[in-house]
């Protein structure tokens, strides 16, 4: 009863889009990390546009076991200083019309149960975000961030494999979360990633 009781007072919290600039702080320093990668038997010109850009953003999200309400907000573009995958671009200004890499906004939910079948104990997080991408060296960024204090970023590299005839997608992984929550979120972290990603093939009808 005590268990439970302690799991009432967190029931069913909901950690909402902040209304302030939660932009990454300059000393970001990420407490737990994911690297992980898959290859799928269909050509880079197939793979990039669904997993790399916005055409399939949505759905890629969706195979995360604990996503779901993915909303797609403002397309823009944003301009870069150097290499896309060493940028933080998710609060910067947007690019004038024509210039920069482009960026979709777009904002989705994860639930996390703390017990299966206890509906009410579940955590749900709102998350806010942004994918940009480099179309001509096939690279990635994407970024979260909640009114939890947990920031995400993370790199995707495309590359054809076998002569053309497929491709594998690379992603690195850093987040930074408040200390005490550390444990628990490498752990989820590692779980729903590799899970996620084990799924792409699906996208493609394979």
């Amino acid at each position: 009863m005590k268990l439970l009781s302690a799991f009432a007072s967190v029931a069913r919290r909901v950690f909402g889009i902040s209304k302030k600039d939660n932009s990454y702080p300059a000393d970001f320093r990420p407490n737990f990390d994911s690297t992980f990668s898959v290859s799928i038997q269909k050509p880079l010109a197939t793979v990039f546009p669904v997993l790399g850009t916005n055409l399939g953003l949505r759905e890629h999200i969706l195979l995360e076991s604990i996503a779901s309400d993915c909303q797609l907000g403002v397309l823009d573009s944003v301009n870069v200083e150097g290499p896309l995958e060493d940028a933080f671009v998710r609060t910067a200004l947007a690019a004038p019309p024509g210039q920069g890499f482009p960026r979709q906004h777009f904002t989705y939910i994860e639930t996390i149960k703390i017990i299966p079948c206890l509906q009410f104990l579940d955590i749900v997080v709102h998350l806010t975000g942004t994918y940009t991408w480099d179309e001509e060296r096939k690279i990635t960024l994407y970024e979260t961030s909640t009114d939890k204090s947990v920031l995400i970023k993370k790199v995707y590299t495309f590359e054809p494999l076998n002569d053309g005839a497929a491709t594998n997608v690379s992603e690195v992984m850093h987040g930074q979360c408040p200390i005490l929550e550390q444990p628990i979120d490498q752990y989820q972290t590692r779980k729903v990633h590799r899970a996620q990603m084990s799924l792409y093939h699906t996208l493609f009808g394979i």
